[in-house]
This record gives structure tokens, C-alpha cells and sequence, in this order.
């Protein structure tokens, strides 16, 4: 165990975040699969920036955030876990569109390569590890998540299923990653700032208080 980590029930902190991962995604899911798109152009820009911009600096950002507060905080561990998140998702969604699943590979605007969408895999799947590492900002990730996953749709570039079938794919990712690092003594830190932990510091120094 590295020395400033405690043990701490790290299992609580991973069953929050995969109980957010799933009621987002199932709300993020049925606004894809049931909301037309638009035809408006203000709302299509806005999409479309989400879309391209919006989802590299989501996930430029996630990566440099993760990775240098590891660095910082000398996680060697978490910097793989991340990296590997990013490598596994490239691999499993660019295995899966070479298949070429028929019907589900065509795209809406007439290409092909749609079945899964990345873009909702990549994001659903980082937002999952940002919650673990920074819970307070839980709201932020999965709102950039789920936005990204609504741009796909209103731009055309994906269906409704084809989006939710990436959000499955980005949170049974990252679900399989991180419940295999859990076993690291580095995962005991995903509580150290949690709520929790702090009310139990403040009563344990009161209680010291009162003792003295």
C-alpha cells in the first residue's frame, strides 16, 4: 500500500459511479432512441460542435486531468488503467465496424462504419473514470458524455441504436478495467476524498478534541 493511502472501502465508490453510469446512460438512451432530429440549424450547430471539438477536448481534457494527477500523486497504476481504456475502446470499436453487422453498420447520412458509435463509447467510458477519481464533478462528465452521445444523432452521423450500443460498449469497457485494477493496492485512494471519509475525519478529530 503506498504510504498517505489508507484502506478504504474503495468497492462503494465503484458501485456509485456504475450506478450513475447506468441511470444516465438509460436516460442518454431512450432521448437518442425516442427525439428526432431537430431541423433547426442553431440546435444542429451546437451539435455539430459537440460532435468534433467538443468531443476531442472531452477527451483530450479526461486524459490530461487523469493522467497528470497520477503523475502527481505517483499512481503508476491509473496512468495504464487510462491508457489502456483508451487503447481498448480504439480496438473493440474498430474490430466490431470491420464486421460490417447488416443492417446496423450503415449510418443514417448514407456511409457505412456506424455500428457502434466510438464517440459514445469513448465518452461514457472516460466519464465512468473521471467519476471514480473527481465523484464532485460527476454531473460535468456525464453531461459532456451524454451531449456528445445527442450530437451523433443530430448530426446524422449515427442512429439512436447505434449510440446506445456504444454507451453499452464504453461502460462494459471500462467496468471490466476498473474491476480488475480494484485489485491494486493503488485503488484504496478512490475514497480519500469522498464525503464519507471526510465527515468521519471531522468526528474522529472531534471526538480527539473532547478526549483531550
Amino acid at each position: 500500500m503506498k504510504a498517505g493511502y489508507p484502506a478504504l472501502n474503495h468497492k462503494g465508490s465503484f458501485s456509485k459511479a456504475l450506478e450513475i453510469a447506468i441511470v444516465v446512460g438509460v436516460i442518454t438512451s431512450i432521448v437518442v432512441l425516442t427525439m428526432q432530429r431537430s431541423q433547426n440549424d442553431t440546435i444542429w450547430l451546437v451539435g455539430e460542435f459537440l460532435s468534433s471539438t467538443g468531443n476531442d477536448l472531452f477527451l483530450v481534457f479526461s486524459n490530461l486531468l487523469i493522467i497528470g494527477w497520477a503523475w502527481r500523486k505517483k499512481l503508476m497504476s491509473v496512468i495504464k488503467l487510462t491508457l489502456l481504456l483508451d487503447l481498448s475502446v480504439w480496438i473493440f470499436v474498430q474490430g466490431i465496424k470491420l464486421i460490417q453487422i447488416d443492417p446496423w453498420y450503415l449510418r443514417p447520412n448514407g456511409g457505412t462504419g456506424g455500428f457502434p458509435s466510438g464517440h459514445a463509447t469513448h465518452a461514457f467510458a472516460m466519464a465512468f473514470l473521471l467519476t471514480l477519481y473527481f465523484p464532485r464533478l460527476a454531473w460535468l462528465w456525464y453531461a459532456c458524455a451524454a451531449g456528445i452521445s445527442w450530437s451523433r444523432v443530430e448530426t446524422e452521423w449515427h442512429t439512436g441504436f447505434q449510440v446506445i450500443a456504444g454507451i453499452a460498449l464504453g461502460t462494459g469497457l471500462v467496468w471490466v478495467l476498473v474491476t480488475r485494477w480494484l485489485t491494486h493496492p493503488d485503488a484504496a485512494m478512490i475514497k480519500l476524498h469522498s464525503p464519507e471519509i471526510q465527515q468521519s475525519r471531522k468526528i474522529q478529530g472531534q471526538q480527539a478534541y473532547v478526549a483531550e
